[in-house]
């Protein structure tokens, strides 16, 4: 994704104003190490509103979050992110959002006792580490590695994480890679969760899928997955209709 910059020159610390859903919502990225892919526009495309009380784990710089809040004015909710100038520029971002009554950052572990409210969310929502450790080359900025490799946040952690501080009848969502999708069915299924949504997302109509959208919730409320027509990113050597709406872009 190539987000819309402001044409300012760059900050003493090195940062870029970039812009989501056509300036509705502003993100202050580093101008090296971790930027914002696609991958939080398809999944805050994907999750169905209401949002409620939602938790972004590992939110970054906060594209995933501040775009759940563009899209639900109700939506109030909490990102944490262990990378601290990560998490110092979402706050900076929040406060220029006008979240800031709606929305906190906390620079902290997940996995850290008592850092994450317990049975406190509507919605668990997250743009995890995807890649294990031994599987591709991690980068050698640190900001990446951290963001993509499972370096310091496991499937297994951020899904105990994420079902403690789930509510009774709330809803876990994420983004991950295609070909661990089985292992992710029995990761959910191991803490009594289903997936009671999946949309697999290709590149191009006839290629093979490289990411999938899910939502889960407590197994007991899933009858069956309701498996969606997958989600095509390109079409006729451009972003497809449905993903430039989610771009906000309605032309």
């Amino acid at each position: 994704m190539t987000l819309a910059d402001d044409a300012r020159a760059p900050e003493p610390d090195e940062v870029t104003h970039d812009t989501l859903l056509r300036g509705r919502v502003k993100l202050i990225q580093p101008a090296r190490g971790f930027r914002s892919s696609l991958d939080p526009v398809l999944l805050a495309g994907f999750i169905r509103l209401p949002y409620g009380h939602f938790l972004d784990i590992g939110c970054g710089t906060g594209a995933l979050a501040f775009l759940l809040l563009a899209r639900d004015p109700a939506a109030t909710g909490l990102g944490m992110e262990i990378q601290p100038r990560l998490a110092s520029l979402a706050a900076r971002s929040v406060e220029t959002n006008g979240f800031g009554a709606r929305f906190a950052v906390v620079a902290a572990d997940v996995r850290r006792a008592g850092r994450v409210p317990s049975a406190a969310f509507d919605l668990v929502a997250s743009n995890p580490p995807f890649r294990p450790l031994g599987k591709g080359v991690l980068p050698p900025q640190a900001e990446r590695s951290l963001a993509h490799h499972e370096v310091t946040l496991t499937l297994a952690e951020w899904l105990e994480v994420a079902q403690a501080a789930l509510r009774p009848a709330g809803r876990l969502a994420a983004i991950y890679p295609a070909d661990r999708l089985d292992e992710m069915r029995a990761a959910l299924a191991a803490r009594g969760l289903a997936m009671a949504r999946l949309r697999m997302v290709q590149a191009q109509a006839g290629e093979r899928a490289s990411r999938f959208c899910f939502e889960a919730r407590c197994s007991a409320l899933v009858e069956e997955t309701e498996t969606e027509a997958p989600l095509l990113v390109h079409e006729q050597g451009q972003y497809s209709a449905e993903v430039r709406a989610m771009l906000g872009d309605e032309s």
